[in-house]
């Protein structure tokens, strides 16, 4: 019997429809993405900042509000045997599933935890009421968690101010995790950590993520994290996957330009030569080009790039590409 995927996304389409001046204007964030995040798997997305990777995770974590709207598309989780759509789901369907099937660890601590009140009540306030049991057998629970973390108990009492951000950030972690939910999206969790911190996080994120038996789905622009904690990754490009394969494939053998120009672009241990950025900037998502969106910056581009847009198609097991000249990008 085939296991479904936690989460499958199908032809997702989510603009900004904003109007100025009585200019009326849609920005294309997230315009017909597909991928599928299979149980207990670590899947990553990588991609540079304002290509859409924010509004698709908000997107799949039902935190759509105005100017932001689902245009079409479909976004369907697998919690044990029950199906949830989150193009059907009411509000109250959405507090029923949060924290307790379907978590986010937002980007910045202080995103997450009331600079006025102590730490102890983010985890009441969040999870007390998935929990349940009495207040001093849910805080034994907590207390318990944290030390999991490598945290003292004592981090309950103090405001978030009172503490480094390492330790902000695994408090951040384990609101995410107490409820022991099956999914949980990770927006830029190391952002702004020094390189010694961030390690110890990734590290703890992985080991928990093991122990829970969740799906994760983790964003950063840092390739290098990806290549240290994904088991699979994406590369989205102006609103769009480019490609998508096992980490190590990517890799190894990135297939897309864009993919290459990145991997290309990590510095090694006894590398010299000096990296080049690539040349022109992202498109204007409210105008964005025809055909592939990264023609215009693409060394390799042929004439059909900016006619067509390129079908994310599949190249070999599991790895999928949107390229036309995909055998000049090997």
């Amino acid at each position: 019997m085939t296991v479904p995927p936690t989460l499958e996304v199908d032809d997702l389409r989510a603009y900004y429809a904003t109007s100025v001046f009585g200019v009326e204007r849609e920005v294309r964030a997230v315009d017909g993405i597909s991928l599928r995040v299979e149980r207990n798997e670590i899947y990553g997305l990588a991609g540079e900042s304002s290509c859409g990777k924010s509004t698709l995770i908000r997107t799949i974590a039902g935190a759509v509000r105005p100017p932001l709207r689902v245009r079409s598309g479909n976004i369907t989780f697998t919690f044990g045997d029950r199906q949830f759509a989150m193009q059907k789901a009411t509000q109250a369907d959405l507090s029923a599933i949060r924290w307790k099937h379907l978590s986010y660890v937002m980007q910045g601590s202080m995103s997450v935890l009331n600079p006025v009140r102590r730490v102890r009540a983010s985890f009441v306030d969040f999870a007390h009421r998935h929990i349940g049991g009495t207040m001093p057998a849910f805080l034994d629970g907590v207390r318990s968690h944290l030390q999991r973390l490598d945290l003292v108990p004592e981090v309950l009492e103090a405001y978030p101010h009172e503490l480094s951000g390492g330790m902000r950030q695994r408090i951040a972690i384990a609101l995410a995790t107490i409820c022991r939910p099956d999914f949980i999206i990770a927006d830029e969790p190391t952002t702004a950590l020094d390189v010694v911190v961030q390690k110890s996080v990734l590290v703890m994120i992985r080991a928990i993520q093991r122990e829970l038996g969740s799906s994760l789905l983790f964003v950063t622009h840092d390739m290098s994290v990806h290549a240290n904690l994904s088991d699979r990754l994406a590369i989205m490009y102006a609103g769009r996957l480019v490609e998508e394969a096992a980490t190590v494939e990517i890799f190894r053998r990135p297939q897309h330009p864009y993919t290459a120009h990145l991997v290309a672009s990590l510095p090694r241990i006894g590398d010299a030569t000096i990296k080049r950025g690539l040349e022109g900037t992202p498109p204007n998502l409210a105008e964005p080009p025809p055909g592939c969106r990264f023609h215009p910056r693409c060394p390799i581009a042929m004439a059909v790039c900016s006619q067509q847009v390129p079908p994310m198609e599949s190249v070999a097991p599991g790895h999928r590409v949107a390229c036309f000249a995909v055998g000049a990008a090997r």
